[in-house]
């Protein structure tokens, strides 16, 4: 596998990293599949709007999983901002009816996240990762996990 480096005008390296965000109280909001569809349109747009490069998202029950790429306009916590507060914002506006016998108040994620930085990744590290840990999750709802793969232009 050929490694990027992305290079602007005083820098030159590579930025990956996986994200994981909890619905608040960890509800497991995420075995509605429209609310999968909804959540993941919102996080790319997001991502979108802010020069972030998803590579893949996954789900399970009470999780998402994110893969973000050559990301060198922001930290971890501005990116895990970005994408947790617009997505929070539009799920609550525009789709709270779907959730609303999980979720109540004004929230949508719970206040953390988990990351890891993580070195050249391809679309079989990530699709080997997220289908290995999220069999264990899914035996309990005895649904496959959902893995949602992006690629970069």
């Amino acid at each position: 596998m050929k490694i990027e480096l992305i290079s602007s005008s005083h820098s030159v390296g590579e930025a990956n990293y996986h994200l994981q965000f909890t619905p608040a109280y960890r509800r497991d909001i995420f075995g509605n599949q429209l609310i999968q569809i909804l959540t993941r349109d919102y996080l790319l747009a997001a991502a979108s709007r802010h020069k972030i490069t998803i590579s893949a998202i996954g789900f399970g029950p009470d999780h998402v999983h994110i893969f973000i790429v050559n990301s060198k306009n922001h930290s971890v916590a501005k990116a895990a901002q970005l994408l947790k507060g617009f997505s929070s914002r539009m799920m609550r506006e525009h789709h709270a009816q779907l959730f609303a016998d999980k979720l109540w108040g004004n929230k949508f994620w719970s206040a953390g996240y988990f990351y890891r930085t993580v070195g050249a990744v391809n679309s079989i590290t990530v699709n080997r990762y997220v289908e290995q840990s999220q069999q264990k999750h899914w035996k309990k709802e005895s649904r496959q996990s959902q893995l949602l793969e992006f690629t970069a232009n």
